[in-house]
């Protein structure tokens, strides 16, 4: 690749060397290349990553603002894009051997030499070894790639549900347990693209071509096997499936373990596939935990995990969930996930219940259960959005929300639920563009998840744009027709579009799939409004109770002109700190509120920014 484009890119990446969200997609765009060309081509030309060369430039024009007595390491490693100090610090350490504050010392009495050329003169030896050491280390892969066929140019993996082929057939949420975890280990290269396991696991059980599927998927690589469970061994067969132009088996492999040994095994399934996949795989030692949970500890983990992944938004399956989590932290005090999933299983129930105090303790448990986790383990990235999701949605602290997002997608750059995040970010910022175009990275990675896909058109929807709004609505029910949630909201566009056929339509469909006849037949005999009127009836009783979401129950109040109302609903949600609060009063449906002083007041106590 020319010297030219070389720096070209260097000179695209220090232009835009403020912003922390600028990646892969961001300079693929500046260069008019798709993803995977643009990863290949830089990849070629330094040997590194983009988001390796991307953090290396950020670290390299740090050193120069060093040399500034004015600025503090914390104010440069926000001028040169880090999302955070603290990880600032830790990549300046593995790069130069010493903290920001050192070096910055060491500037002060170099007696008015550079930084620069402090940093030359010191480090040269090293920069010279390493300068050595990458090329033999590109030789050695090339040699390697002469002797077989890798899939180094092909960067993005789906890792389909592994299959039960234990004799009792009664190991689901081991297979699914491993399936999950070989995705988030891969997860953590970030020269690959992984599709999140919601969307993958829609293949279960399934019986399609694997070029349909990749195609659905929008992949390059699947990666399929099995799963045998004897008494106390355990056999894992993976092959990785090259689909297009034709089918073909390019890696296989089989591991076999005790029960003792499930994350050593997970390790090394997932390194390998990385290895086979990657030119040259960039683990973080970091990352690699040497603690070994106890079998039985994770055994019963697994099987809490598969309960929150099936939950089906029922409270007893969440309520067995946390027992199992409980009775495995009791056994093993020290498993930092077991505490993650203990936090989410904590949040999950707490939307499924409409006593405020009972929500509030429910909180309460998942606040103290993800600080463990952290405590821990400081690199789990599903911990930091967790906690983020708490700070923002429930604490109203979105500046710590976005930190949290930002550290969970430099420990994990495949993280959908981390872009999602930082979409409610943007949305509460007023900032519609950036939370669509999250939403939309979010959909990348797990495309065929019915909840982002809704998130998205939701997201479309706030920034007024409705047309698009009803076509993802659309996708959503044609790829899931009982999906409750995108009848609900696409009936409120059509409503503000103003084609209210359409939208009692989806209303009355909806009932059919939450079983609410009476209301289903009201819709039959009587006006619309008089419906919407006799839903609100039944959401303020307490049986049968349509809905008990203070929020949602607003906007009802606003279908029918009682902008009153809808006030008394949205206050009780600010009260008890609703979780929907924040994002759902930017929705077009509250803009005749905007001028009302109580709602300015909510909206300003909430953190939101209206738009003008």
């Amino acid at each position: 690749m020319s010297e030219n484009f070389e720096n070209k890119v260097r000179l695209i990446i220090q232009h835009r060397i403020q912003e922390e969200n600028f990646g892969v997609s961001e300079l693929a765009a500046e260069l008019g290349l798709s993803r995977s060309q643009a990863l290949r081509k830089i990849k070629a030309a330094t040997g590194k990553s983009i988001n390796r060369l991307i953090r290396d430039i950020r670290l390299e024009e740090s050193t120069k603002l060093l040399g500034d007595e004015d600025l503090t390491a914390s104010e440069i490693a926000y001028r040169v894009g880090f999302s955070s100090p603290s990880y600032f610090n830790k990549c300046f350490l593995d790069r130069y051997g010493v903290t920001p504050g050192e070096y910055k010392k060491d500037s002060e009495n170099s007696h008015g030499t550079s930084i620069q050329t402090k940093s030359t003169s010191k480090k040269k030896p090293l920069f010279i070894i390493f300068f050595f050491l990458i090329i033999i280390i590109t030789a050695i892969y090339s040699t390697i790639g002469h002797k077989k066929e890798t899939p180094a140019n092909l960067t993005s993996i789906a890792v389909l549900p592994l299959l039960d082929f234990s004799e009792s057939h009664d190991k689901d949420y081991l297979t699914d347990g491993i399936t999950e975890a070989i995705t988030l280990e891969l997860a953590r290269n970030e020269s690959i693209r992984v599709i999140s396991r919601g969307s993958a696991m829609k293949y279960k059980n399934e019986k399609k071509l694997y070029s349909e599927i990749a195609e659905e998927l929008g992949v390059d690589l699947l990666l399929e096997g099995s799963v045998l469970s004897g008494n106390n061994t355990l056999r894992v067969v993976v092959q990785l499936i090259k689909p297009y132009p034709e089918e073909r088996h390019i890696w296989q492999n089989s591991y076999d373990r005790n029960h003792s040994d499930i994350l050593g095994l997970i390790r090394n399934v997932s390194n390998e596939i990385a290895s086979e996949i990657s030119d040259v795989v960039e683990p973080d030692a970091t990352r690699q935990k040497t603690y070994k949970v106890d079998p039985k500890a994770y055994d019963l983990y697994l099987r809490g995990r598969h309960l929150w992944n099936t939950q089906n938004i029922k409270k007893e399956a969440l309520l067995t969930a946390v027992d199992y989590l409980k009775e495995a932290l009791k056994i093993d005090p020290e498993f930092a996930q077991a505490y993650v999933t203990l936090a989410e299983t904590y949040i999950a129930i707490n939307t499924l219940i409409g006593d405020n105090e009972e929500k509030m303790q429910y909180r309460e448990n998942a606040r103290i259960a993800i600080d463990k986790a952290l405590e821990l383990d400081q690199f789990l990235a599903e911990a930091y959005v967790t906690k983020g999701n708490l700070a923002g949605k429930l604490d109203w602290d979105w500046e710590t929300m976005k930190q949290m997002a930002n550290e969970a997608l430099q420990l994990e750059p495949s993280n959908a639920n981390a872009h999602l995040t930082l979409s409610n970010y943007f949305v509460v910022k007023g900032e519609y563009n950036k939370a669509v175009a999250e939403a939309l990275k979010a959909e990348v990675l797990d495309p065929l998840n019915p909840q982002i896909g809704c998130l998205v058109a939701e997201r479309y929807y706030i920034a007024g744009d409705f047309n698009r709004s009803i076509e993802k609505y659309q996708e959503v029910i044609d790829l899931n027709p009982n999906y409750g949630f995108a009848y609900n909201n696409i009936g409120f566009v059509y409503f503000k579009m103003g084609d209210i056929e359409k939208a009692v339509e989806a209303w009355q469909y909806l009932q059919t799939i939450r079983g609410h006849k009476a209301l289903y037949d009201c819709y039959d005999e009587h006006p619309y409004q008089y419906c919407l009127n006799f839903f609100l009836d039944h959401a303020k009783q307490n049986e049968p109770r349509f809905c008990s979401n203070p929020v949602i129950i607003s906007s009802v109040q606003m279908l029918v002109d009682d902008k009153q109302g809808a006030l008394q609903f949205l206050e009780i949600a600010r009260q008890y700190k609703n979780e929907d609060l924040p994002v759902m009063i930017t929705y077009p449906d509250f803009y005749a509120l905007h001028q009302q002083e109580e709602f300015q007041k909510i909206a300003e106590e909430v953190g939101v920014k209206l738009p003008i």
